[in-house]
């Protein structure tokens, strides 16, 4: 079983500014941040930490001044060992991004009943409004580490580890060969 140990003032300071620049949406959103002992690479993979949601059962152990809605656990020998600070400040950044709150689907009456609007593709349009739970706190969800994710991610900190660059070179590479 993995240890973890609780991330310093400093980077917890580092995470909070990056949430308030660029994830208001998480304005309300308490998580914690630690680091644990895991292997920096996992089948030839670096070892980006971990994103869990704390569960309403976990929450009744916390006090009520940490009543944690997030947990980001990150590899510490990939902090500390391998990463630089622009590339550690993109980690934060990523694994914030999946820290996501749902919002109310927009709705149309129709004949009287309440109907979800949806796009040309059968998707669900959604409205600026956070779904709420019977305490009136956000609902919030973690998004899978996919190309959405990384997308905002680099638009905001560039291609910063080895498999974006990889990503980067094979969409070149695509580009070119239908040019």
């Amino acid at each position: 079983m993995a240890v973890h140990t609780k991330a310093s003032p400093e980077i917890r300071q580092d995470m909070q500014e990056i949430k308030e620049s660029h994830h208001p949406h998480l304005a309300q959103a308490l998580i914690a941040l630690s680091f644990n002992d895991g292997k920096p690479y996992v089948k030839d993979r670096l070892n980006l930490g971990k994103v869990s949601k704390f569960s309403q059962a976990a929450r009744l152990w916390l006090p009520e001044a940490t009543k944690y809605d997030f947990s980001i656990s990150l590899c510490a020998d990939t902090w500390f060992g391998i990463l630089n600070n622009k590339q550690r400040r993109a980690l934060l950044d990523l694994r914030l991004s999946q820290c996501q709150v749902e919002y109310l689907p927009a709705t149309v009456q129709v004949n009287g009943k309440t109907q979800v609007i949806k796009d040309e593709y059968g998707r669900a349009e959604y409205t600026k409004d956070f779904k709420t739970d019977d305490e009136g706190r956000p609902v919030w969800k973690v998004a899978p580490l996919d190309l959405a994710v990384f997308t905002s991610n680099v638009q905001r900190f560039g291609v910063w580890f080895e498999d974006l660059s990889e990503l980067k070179n094979a969409i070149q590479y695509q580009q070119h060969e239908v040019a």
